[in-house]
């Protein structure tokens, strides 16, 4: 017969889980969760409007294809 113990918080059930990621992934591990503990920073007005310019210009039909872009730049 299978005991079954009591339910597995969400930290033990991460703790678990890290344990099972292979040695060369952990780096990748490591940095996301930094990512997730660091506080959310509010985005400036000059970057929302540049954000507001941006999909103006997608919804006008001003964009480039990637193949202009790399070739106007030279790649």
């Amino acid at each position: 017969m299978i005991e079954e113990g009591p339910p597995m918080t969400v930290r033990e059930n991460v703790h678990q889980l890290v344990d099972t990621v292979p040695e060369e992934r952990l780096d990748e591990v490591l940095d996301y969760l930094a990512e997730l503990g660091e506080p959310d920073q509010e985005m400036s007005a000059e970057t929302l409007a540049g954000i507001q310019e941006g999909l103006e210009d997608i919804r006008n039909g001003r964009t480039n294809t990637l193949e202009e872009y790399r070739r106007t730049r030279g790649l």
